[in-house]
């Protein structure tokens, strides 16, 4: 009975009809449902083709993989691809006179084999190169979320790596030379200071004199 309200086109007449539990048809019955109407249409398109979804899981599977497909209804054969192919990979104008010229068959039978992609009644299916995406994978990813630490802890952290860091370098104490230069150096350019000074004053009760 839960079978019954799956669309047609899950399982198209005349096809093969997966064995599935009355659970499982009641679970790819509630994955076809919440699909949009696009994914909808994609889907008819997988399952008319030789990538059809065969196992319930691959139709739970399915909404977080609509881009694992490329569905192009504009395109409804050989000749369609071909040209859609030359449009692609020409730096050139197809005129009137070129598409006259070309014989487009080989062009999309190449594209086929480089996408391999295929016909259906709702127009040519590709596969766009992305990986399946596992239920399992998805899932896992949904329950466990990478936990990212908050300002305050990482102000926090940061306070706490800059203590250890300070407690972790010891205070050097200047070695005998090290002071003896220092205090040379400030003894001379003390003096240094004092004569400035000296020839300063000098040099101003002069020009006070004068």
């Amino acid at each position: 009975m839960a079978d019954k309200t799956i669309p047609d086109f899950v399982f198209p007449p005349g096809g093969e009809k997966p064995d599935m539990s009355r659970d499982d048809l009641a679970a790819v019955a509630e994955a076809v449902a919440a699909l949009s109407p696009e994914g909808q249409s994609l889907l008819a398109a997988v399952q008319a083709s030789p990538y059809r979804l065969t196992t319930a899981e691959q139709f739970r599977e399915f909404p977080d993989n609509i881009d694992f497909f490329i569905l192009e209804p504009q395109v409804k054969q050989v000749e369609d691809l071909g040209w859609r192919y030359l449009e692609q990979h020409l730096d050139l104008e197809l005129t009137p006179a070129l598409r006259a010229a070309i014989d487009p068959v080989p062009f999309g039978r190449q594209a086929m084999e480089e996408d391999r992609g295929c016909f259906t009644q709702y127009g040519y299916l590709s596969l766009s190169g992305d990986e399946w995406q596992h239920e399992q994978a998805v899932e896992h990813g949904r329950r466990e979320p990478e936990k990212k630490p908050s300002i305050r802890e990482r102000l926090e952290q940061s306070k706490k790596e800059c203590a250890e860091k300070d407690r972790a370098q010891p205070i050097r104490d200047k070695s005998a030379p090290e002071l003896f230069l220092y205090m040379f150096i400030y003894t001379f350019f003390s003096f240094k200071i004092k004569i400035v000074l000296t020839i300063f004053e000098k040099c101003s009760e002069l020009s006070y004199t004068c």
